[in-house]
């Protein structure tokens, strides 16, 4: 098996709502979730995100994480 991968892409905010509607890709499976706003400020104050989330991209993304691989885990 492969070495894993994840992703979060930030789609925006969820009109009439504190919540900003979010995509987990893990391994190429895209999955669908929504993440309160304070919660989204503050892992942009943490630098998980890589923008500044004032910019749309040609794919509708406003903020992304980097993708994140899977270290190899050598058993004990």
């Amino acid at each position: 098996m492969g070495k894993r991968t994840i992703r979060i892409d930030v789609i925006g905010p969820v009109e009439g709502t504190e919540f900003m509607k979010c995509k987990l890709y893990a391994d190429g499976r895209v999955c669908v979730f929504y993440m309160s706003e304070s919660n989204y400020k503050a892992l942009m104050c943490d630098k998980i995100f890589i923008r500044d989330g004032k910019t749309v991209d040609s794919a509708n993304v406003i903020n992304t994480t980097n993708t994140f691989i899977e270290e190899d885990i050598i058993p004990h």
